[in-house]
């Protein structure tokens, strides 16, 4: 008989019950869970493009998901998943979660999950050794910029790396005391980081021959981690510089979209580069010449956890159009 996992939330989408079974497929207690918005430690679900939770919770019936895919970084699972309305005195309540059929491992890649296992090995190392060169690159930042403090463009570039420098060495210490993913979200600017890249890239592109063009529209707060969406951001862009010989274009361009009743800030990175591979999420772990090819996988996990969506066009010969959706705020939200 197959094993059946179960939890419950409320209206505000909360877990108010998380059994024993769940704790355990999951890998968070119930300690833990409990008091969290359902998607911070299980999946999000979807029907269409609604959070199929919150669509029971309104529509007030059932829905079944038969053999729902789960995507995780090199594989993924499936199961039949049920949800009901939860109802007292005929008042709807929040919804029930029934989970079971869950299959193993779809598409597992030994080869990738090790590499990801050598890479954190290393990465507190790695954060350790990168602090006292950062210190030495802050003074000599700030020794240039007071030197050259009357050089418009110096001055704009040590303003930048002088921020840059701040931000890692929070993130470092950050990174070395607590979970990778467990930082402050706030109100992000998204125009006004992504003219901070503009600056930053301008050298890199120009020495490429590769035309850059920025366009920015008119678009609310984000809600996310300033460093993080950053890194996000930088990874792609990083990734279509380096798709793309002389000549090439990258046109950056800021709108924003709504969506199931949700707003979104929309950052599009386009480049005419050769193409993605179709599985980008699994092939972009392979070694290539420039690194490791984590970026993507990176990029995809912060989208994920911020409960924004990564989308990716690409045609052979042609060139890939990557948007990130990432949530913005709105009045009243905390």
């Amino acid at each position: 008989m197959a094993s059946v996992y179960n939890f419950s939330i409320n209206k505000k989408m909360l877990i108010s019950s998380w059994d024993e079974g769940i704790a355990e497929l999951t890998g968070s207690a119930a300690s833990v869970a409990m008091g969290q918005k359902y998607y911070n430690v299980f999946p999000r679900l979807l029907h269409g493009d609604r959070d199929a939770v919150a669509f029971v919770i309104e529509k007030n019936r059932k829905l079944v998901l038969k053999k729902y895919i789960f995507h995780c970084l090199f594989y993924r699972v499936t199961a039949d998943v049920i949800i009901k309305p939860l109802s007292a005195v005929k008042k709807n309540i929040g919804a029930t979660i029934e989970v079971s059929h869950v299959s193993t491992c779809d598409g597992y890649r030994p080869e990738d999950i090790q590499r990801l296992i050598a890479t954190g090995k290393i990465a507190a190392t790695l954060a350790h050794g990168v602090r006292n060169p950062l210190n030495s690159l802050n003074g000599a930042v700030t020794h240039i910029a007071q030197k050259y403090s009357q050089e418009q463009v110096v001055s704009e570039f040590t303003k930048i790396m002088q921020e840059e420098i701040s931000k890692l060495d929070n993130f470092i210490s950050g990174f070395l005391n607590t979970s990778i993913l467990d930082m402050h979200s706030s109100g992000v600017d998204i125009n006004a980081l992504l003219k901070k890249i503009e600056i930053l890239i301008s050298y890199q592109a120009n020495e490429r021959n590769i035309h850059s063009d920025f366009i920015y529209g008119t678009i609310p707060q984000a809600i996310t981690n300033p460093f993080q969406i950053e890194q996000a951001i930088l990874n792609v862009i990083n990734n279509a510089l380096e798709a793309m010989d002389a000549q090439g274009e990258l046109t950056v361009t800021t709108s924003s979209d709504r969506t199931s009743g949700r707003d979104f800030v929309v950052v599009e990175v386009a480049d005419n580069g050769p193409g993605m591979p179709k599985n980008r999420f699994s092939d972009s772990t392979t070694r290539r010449k420039r690194g490791k090819g984590f970026g993507l996988l990176i990029t995809k996990g912060i989208m994920d956890y911020y409960d924004g969506r990564l989308n990716i066009q690409s045609v052979k010969g042609r060139g890939t159009v990557v948007k990130l959706y990432i949530p913005a705020h709105t009045t009243g939200e905390t």
